[in-house]
């Protein structure tokens, strides 16, 4: 069986505000690191995987060549993901955050099927939007203009474009974040 025609961004970028300024995806739960368990979760489902990351590249490159820092200075996913969506092969774009080790495998498949008259196909647990989306490569100007523009934030981009909000309440826990140590200590 042959992957999708889809790219993956896992984004690395993070500062680690909530884990005493670690670099959250090389945190290791259950003897691997937070991006390892990502990429199992969903290297069965995209073509090619690019991580964001901003510090410890060379490590990150253990499990990806394609390591992108983020070349705004200004750091944040949607910065992240300007910097690393040229380095993708395909027009359909996966973005994940390095620190949901529960990504469920019919991921694209759910995301792809509210797609087709959409830009981005976003998931949301009950009524919460998450940092997981399959997105178009051709809002790389968009994505460009907004960062350029000093607009930050990732939501009030995705609300900007053409978007379907994919329901995956009855599959939260497959998207939880590790945002503290303690999350961690219990998985």
């Amino acid at each position: 069986m042959s992957k999708p025609s889809v790219s993956c961004i896992i984004l690395a970028g993070g500062e680690g505000k909530r884990v005493n300024r670690a670099d959250k995806g090389l945190i290791e739960l259950r003897g691997q690191p937070l991006v390892a368990h990502v990429i199992n979760a969903i290297q069965h489902q995209v073509d090619d995987i690019v991580i964001s990351a901003n510090r410890n590249l060379e490590l990150y490159r253990q499990f990806s060549p394609l390591v992108i820092p983020d070349a705004s200075g200004r750091h944040g996913p949607l910065s992240g993901i300007a910097s690393a969506l040229p380095s993708c092969k395909h027009n359909q774009v996966l973005i994940v955050p390095c620190d949901m080790p529960y990504l469920p495998n019919n991921l694209v498949t759910q995301l792809l099927t509210d797609f087709e008259h959409n830009d981005i196909a976003i998931v949301d647990i009950q009524n919460r939007l998450q940092l997981v989306f399959l997105m178009r490569k051709l809002l790389l100007p968009s994505v460009y203009e907004h960062v350029s523009s000093g607009k930050h934030k990732l939501m009030q981009w995705i609300k900007s474009c053409p978007h379907s909000i994919v329901d995956f309440s009855d599959k939260a826990n497959a998207f939880k974040n590790m945002n503290s140590p303690y999350e961690l200590d219990q998985n």
